[in-house]
């Protein structure tokens, strides 16, 4: 994390606080307000450990940790690579070095810059602890982001979904041996972000998208391997016959998820570098919103892959948290694909409650096409389809205890048979004078919106 540190800072990217700030609400106001700036707080309140935040809040950023050149390829051309054909390799592995840690001992979480996110919040909470947990009888590791709690010195509460670490636990029947590595190479982060196929270790999806460069090295306490440059280590044991009220924490909706009772970790080691930089995320904002949404688009490309001849692009929506809302902008063949791709948009990601088909002259991501495409290519009598009664997101409070949900599908996309030229947009050619005057209006009119976003930052609040 470091190296993409180092490298933001080389490209003017990341920006450093020098002014002394508390890890309860301080870190996280400032996080939130400006989420497309990657901050480094240099000076954190009762702490000797530097606190960075806002890494990841866009593909740009990412990229730039994942060293992608999106002239060549996409960030999710780049990524499905790696998830169809991993490392045979999870990566080299070696023993645990104690030397290495500035601070090697007993679990004390109270050294740690922990944020406190959200004013109802229940607590501290880890929202960046990648926790690292052996498949039963292998010897490769599953890694999934889970939000924790902090209980006490040594034990956190994980909210954990029923996928393959809840599996792990039920199949072993026993405390499951577990290492939590805060701050891990920008690859390493995003694989464990993925929703990949039970029995496959992320660590060979972050191999492959590293050149086979990952270096691992043994756990204290266990053979759970671990990047050998993560700034933060815990080594413990997941139980899930101990139990604990979890929440209420703000999620991706920016709304509070209910309280829930959820297992319990035992921290029994702990381990950072006399220059260990903690790494935030706080909820609902970019960054959160595109470690949700990135797995589902690369499942959405897959599907469609299968369907569609040829897809301009997939946008899952700001708005819409990258989680609830998609606009696919597709070149259709014959006058079904709008709503087979909506259909399969709904099939291949659960969470998605709103599909707009769109046309492949039509920018998905600018929004203002997408509503002229609305309102001069939309019928709602042949355009809409609605799914009732179909699986949902926890995530979305309007969904109930049982993330039951209806779906709307909006086909805008044009007949094949249609006159184009009745639904093109119209255009004006211009003159180099015209391109010159046009541009000494932008620049103006960029220098006075920055001008009115300084004089507003310091009425902005939460």
């Amino acid at each position: 994390m470091k190296e993409f540190l180092q490298a933001l800072e080389e490209k003017h990217l990341l920006r450093k606080v020098t002014q002394r700030v508390s890890a309860s609400f301080e870190i996280s106001s400032v996080l939130f307000s400006r989420q497309d700036q990657p901050l480094l707080f240099e000076n954190v309140k009762d702490s000797t450990y530097k606190v960075a935040g806002n890494l990841y809040g866009s593909e740009e950023l990412l990229s730039i940790g994942l060293e992608v050149d999106r002239a060549k390829q996409s960030l999710a051309e780049f990524a499905q690579k790696a998830i169809s054909n991993p490392s045979p390799k999870k990566g080299k592995v070696s023993s645990f070095e104690k030397s290495v840690w500035d601070y090697s001992g007993a679990a004390d979480l109270s050294r740690l810059p922990i944020l406190e996110h959200f004013d109802a919040e229940a607590g501290k909470y880890i929202t960046s602890g990648i926790v690292a947990a052996k498949y039963p009888g292998t010897d490769d590791e599953n890694l999934s982001v889970h939000r924790m709690l902090v209980l006490s010195k040594n034990k956190v509460a994980a909210r954990i979904v029923p996928r393959h670490l809840n599996q792990i636990a039920k199949d072993l029947d026993q405390k499951v041996p577990v290492s939590i590595m805060i701050g891990p190479p920008p690859a390493v982060f995003l694989s464990a972000s993925l929703q990949t196929n039970y029995g496959l270790s992320e660590y060979r999806i972050a191999n492959k998208m590293m050149g086979e460069r990952l270096d691992l090295v043994s756990s204290e306490l266990s053979e759970i391997a671990v990047p050998r440059d993560c700034e933060i280590l815990l080594e413990g044991h997941l139980d899930y016959k101990e139990q604990a009220q979890e929440g209420p924490f703000v999620d991706l909706t920016g709304t509070y998820d209910e309280v829930r009772s959820q297992p319990v970790i035992t921290i029994e080691r702990m381990h950072t570098r006399k220059d260990s930089v903690y790494q935030a995320i706080v909820a609902s904002t970019r960054e959160h919103a595109l470690f949700m949404g990135f797995p589902q688009e690369l499942k959405i490309r897959e599907a469609l892959s299968k369907s569609i001849p040829k897809v301009r692009g997939i946008n899952l929506t700001p708005a819409g948290r990258g989680y609830f809302h998609c606009v696919v902008s597709i070149e259709k063949s014959n006058d079904g694909d709008g709503m087979t791709a909506i259909v399969n948009c709904f099939a291949a990601s659960h969470p998605l409650k709103l599909v707009i088909a769109v046309d492949s002259d039509v920018d998905p991501f600018d929004l203002a096409q997408v509503e002229w495409a609305l309102a001069t290519r939309f019928q709602a009598e042949k355009g809409v389809t609605v799914i009732n009664g179909a699986r949902g997101s926890s995530l979305d409070p309007s969904s109930g205890k049982l993330a039951v949900t209806s779906k709307l599908g909006l086909d805008a996309t044009l007949p094949t048979k249609s006159d184009k030229s009745k639904f093109r947009l119209a255009t004006i050619r211009k003159s180099d004078v015209a391109n010159l005057i046009i541009s000494s209006f932008e620049s103006s009119e960029g220098k006075m919106a920055h001008a009115a976003r300084s004089k507003s930052s310091s009425r902005r609040a939460i």
